[in-house]
């Protein structure tokens, strides 16, 4: 078995596990185009990574208010331009980044304003 193949084995298991599932996608909610599921938001100012993929996706050098979406592999994904009320403000998914090869899913970036 290849290295490939043991992460993607690894992925599968994961997102194969609820308990597991429920971890990484801890939040749940209804969002303004009517899209209810389950997921996770980062703080991409977190790490030089995220800020770089964040200012590269948004083509901003000020990303402090922007943030990474996730979405459980088993939910429907919000719109682009669909809301939430998020951390004392309104987190608003701008768009989806390209689908991971390893996952099948993509991350959004949302702009989170209070």
């Amino acid at each position: 078995m290849s290295l490939l193949d043991e992460v993607t084995a690894a992925i599968a298991k994961v997102q194969g596990d609820a308990e597991l599932l429920e971890l990484r996608f801890r939040h749940s909610g209804k969002w303004s185009d009517g899209t209810t599921c389950r997921f996770s938001v980062r703080d991409p100012a977190r790490t030089d990574q995220g800020i770089r993929l964040a200012q590269r996706l948004t083509g901003e050098p000020n990303v402090l208010d922007v943030r990474l979406l996730s979405v459980a592999p088993d939910h429907e994904p919000p719109g682009e331009g669909a809301s939430i009320p998020w951390d004392g403000g309104t987190l608003t998914l701008v768009s989806w980044g390209q689908v991971s090869d390893f996952t099948g899913q993509a991350v959004g970036v949302c702009r989170l304003t209070r």
